[in-house]
């Protein structure tokens, strides 16, 4: 049966899950990772956060374009299908008058905007029109409370599916996601399984990784720190973990 991964960016699913993505695929498993806010920006002005960000990325006008082309190769790396729907970033969102729902770094870690409520709706529509019934769903817990992150769980928790979630790399490497992540495995509402990744894996994962070369000085002094920190991150999980609520289970 198919596995489809959401992705909340391009990039969230091959950073946090990538080595057990290859693992999947190499031994012929059909997967495919669908990128939620994978849409080209508005034409006008951009926003100051999004100019902010696309000079950090060392990105013109053509981000979103450049950043989906960086998805093709890092899924063609780790061997999963990409398959990019049209909503937008947060950072290019905007009300009806023009003004920016997310105006800083710290509003798009600080909830989804009530003006936006019914991008949820909208967001979770497309899914289920979208997804085969006959498919294994794996969505992000969101970890680190980026809105796009909780944008993605909450339109896949109304869909009344069986879900599997994956921790959010990088924010579930930091103390606080880790933090969490102990704490469901003592917590009774969440079960997980637990995966093994081979150094062929691991290698493809930071591979995959790397290919969105826009994002590493975002997150990683270089591709070397990129390198460990994913090896850490998988020595953390025991290589990998995928979460499931235990109601959802029964």
């Amino acid at each position: 049966m198919k596995t489809i991964y959401l992705s909340p960016h391009l990039d969230d699913v091959v950073f946090s899950c990538g080595g057990w993505i290859w693992e999947q695929t190499h031994k012929g498993q059909e997967v495919e990772i669908w990128t939620i806010c994978a849409g080209d920006p508005p034409p006008g002005s951009l926003s100051d956060l999004a100019k902010f960000l696309h000079q950090s990325w060392e990105l013109d006008e053509n981000a979103v374009r450049i950043r989906r082309d960086e998805d093709q190769e890092a899924c063609r790396i780790i061997g999963a299908v990409p398959r990019h729907l049209s909503f937008l970033d947060c950072i290019y969102r905007l009300s009806p008058p023009g003004e920016p729902f997310y105006q800083t770094e710290v509003d798009i870690f600080g909830g989804l905007d009530p003006r936006e409520a019914d991008l949820l709706d909208r967001v979770s529509t497309a899914l289920g029109d979208l997804l085969p019934t006959e498919s294994d769903l794996i969505v992000p817990l969101g970890i680190g409370n980026h809105v796009d992150h909780e944008l993605t769980r909450k339109a896949a928790s109304r869909l009344g599916r069986r879900l599997h979630y994956y921790a959010d790399y990088p924010y579930a490497h930091e103390l606080e996601g880790r933090e969490t992540l102990k704490f469901m495995e003592g917590a009774r509402e969440w079960e997980y399984d637990q995966l093994q990744i081979t150094e062929k894996g691991l290698d493809r994962w930071w591979q995959g990784a790397r290919a969105y070369g826009s994002q590493i000085t975002t997150f990683w002094e270089n591709e070397g720190a990129l390198r460990r920190e994913i090896k850490q991150f998988s020595d953390f999980l025991g290589g990998m973990k995928l979460w499931v609520a235990r109601e959802e289970s029964d």
